[in-house]
C-alpha cells in the first residue's frame, strides 16, 4: 500500500495509529519523527526511544533499502534490528513513499517473520552478500597504498617535468603535462576519499576522544591552507571569534579531517569566488528548532556550530534531497570524491551525536551547517 495516499489532505494526527501495519514517519535523512502505537510494540520498547534516531537504527542496510523501494515502487522483505538474541531473525515486509513538498517519507512494516520458506533463502542470500561486501572493502583498502602511490608518482613526476627538470618544453608538451597533472590530482583526491569511505562502511575507524584545544586546531589548519588560498585567488574568510569555548574532548584527529574536508571543498570547487567558514556557538532556540535535547538551562557553550560557504558550488534540488546517498544515481555529473566527502563528514558528525544540513540555492551558492556537542 502507498502509506502517502493516507496522509493527503489530512493532519497527521493518532488517526494513523488505527492503521493495522506499524507506521515511521521519516525526515530525508532518515531521521525519525513520529510513529504509530504498532512500532514500540514490534521493538519492545517506547515510543521515547525511537524519536530522534536514524531508521537505519532499525533496519539493515535501512537508507539503502528506502531508496530502492521508493524508487522502484515496490515492497521488499529486510531484516530488522533487534536486541534480543532469541528473535534476532525478525523480518519485515517494508514499503514506503515520499512527499515531494514536505520531504517528509512515510514507511509501512509488517513483520512477515515466519510466514514464507523464503525467509531462509534471504537470510542466506543476505549473509552471501555481506561478505562479499566485506570481502571488496577489505581487498580495496589493502590495495589503496598502492593505487595512491602510484598516481602520486605520476602527479609528482609531471610536476617535475613542468619545473624543467627534463628540459625545456615545446607548447604542446606543457599543455598535456598539465593536463594529466591535474587529472592525476583530482583522481587521487576522489580514490583517497573513496578509500575513507569504505573502511568507515567496513566499521575499521577507532576513535580516541580526549581533551584537545578546538581553538588551536582552527589556527593550524588556518595556517596550512592559508597560501593554497591565496595562489587560487579565492577570497576566503575565517571567523572564530565568537567561539568562547576552546577545550573539546572529541577525537581531535576526526575533528581535524572534518575541517580538511571542508577547505578541500572550498579549494576544488572555487574559481574565483567567495568562501567562508564562521565557527561559533549556536543560539539555544536552534537546538531546540533542530530537536536536539535542549532545555531553558542548557548550555550553548556545549556545542559548537560550524557554518561553511562556498558561492561557486550549487546543487539541485534532485542533488541536495539525495546529498547524502552516494549510491544515489543523480542525472547531474559531480566528482565521486565530493560525494563521499559528504557521506564521510555526516558520518563522523553523526557519531559524534551531532547533525549537519545542507542548504544550496542559484546565486547564492552552498551552505555546510553542522554542529557538533565539545563533548
Amino acid at each position: 500500500m502507498r502509506i502517502l495516499d493516507y496522509f493527503k489532505g489530512q493532519k497527521e494526527d493518532n488517526n494513523f495509529n488505527l492503521l493495522p501495519d506499524g507506521i515511521f514517519i521519516l525526515e530525508q535523512d532518515g531521521k525519525v519523527i513520529d510513529v504509530n502505537d504498532k512500532i514500540p510494540q514490534m521493538y519492545n520498547t517506547t515510543r521515547f526511544n525511537i524519536l530522534g534516531r536514524y531508521f537505519s537504527d532499525f533496519i539493515e542496510e535501512g537508507t539503502n533499502v528506502l531508496n530502492k523501494i521508493i524508487q522502484s515502487n515496490t515492497s521488499m522483505c529486510v531484516r530488522a534490528i533487534v536486541k534480543n538474541e532469541e528473535t534476532r531473525n525478525v523480518f519485515f515486509e517494508i514499503s514506503a513513499s515520499r512527499n515531494t513538498e514536505s520531504g517528509k517519507v512515510y514507511v509501512c512494516v509488517r513483520n512477515v517473520t515466519g510466514k514464507s520458506i523464503e525467509h531462509k533463502t534471504i537470510s542466506e542470500k543476505y549473509s552471501a552478500a555481506q561478505k562479499i561486501i566485506e570481502g571488496k572493502n577489505a581487498f580495496l583498502l589493502e590495495s589503496s597504498g598502492s593505487i595512491l602511490s602510484n598516481i602520486v608518482s605520476i602527479s609528482g613526476f609531471s610536476r617535475a617535468l613542468l619545473d624543467g627538470i627534463g628540459g625545456a618544453l615545446s607548447e604542446k608538451q606543457e599543455k598535456y603535462l598539465n593536463i594529466i597533472n591535474t587529472n592525476s590530482k583530482d583522481l587521487s583526491y576522489d580514490l583517497e576519499k573513496l578509500f575513507a569511505l569504505f573502511k568507515l562502511e567496513s566499521n575499521k575507524v577507532e576513535y580516541n576522544n580526549k581533551a584537545f584545544d578546538l581553538i588551536s586546531l582552527i589556527k593550524s589548519i588556518e595556517r596550512v591552507y592559508q597560501k593554497d588560498f591565496q595562489d587560487r585567488k579565492i577570497i576566503f574568510n575565517l571567523d572564530y571569534s565568537t567561539l568562547a569555548q576552546r577545550d573539546c574532548f572529541l577525537d581531535g584527529e576526526i575533528i581535524e579531517y572534518i575541517l580538511r574536508c571542508i577547505m578541500d571543498i572550498f579549494l576544488r570547487f572555487s574559481n574565483l569566488g567567495r568562501c567562508s567558514l564562521n565557527i561559533g556557538h549556536p543560539p539555544l532556540e536552534f537546538l531546540k528548532t533542530r530537536d536536539f535535547l535542549a532545555n531553558d538551562s542548557l548550555d550553548v557553550q556545549k556545542y559548537v556550530l560550524f557554518e561553511a560557504k562556498i558561492t561557486d558550488l550549487v546543487f539541485e534540488k534532485d542533488e541536495l534531497d539525495n546529498i547524502f546517498n552516494i549510491y544515489y544515481k543523480s542525472q547531474i555529473k559531480r566528482p565521486i570524491g565530493l560525494r563521499a566527502t559528504l557521506n564521510i563528514l555526516k558520518t563522523y558528525i553523526n557519531e559524534f551525536k551531532g547533525e549537519i544540513w545542507v542548504y544550496s540555492k542559484q546565486n547564492f551558492g552552498t551552505m555546510f551547517t553542522f554542529v557538533l556537542p565539545l563533548r
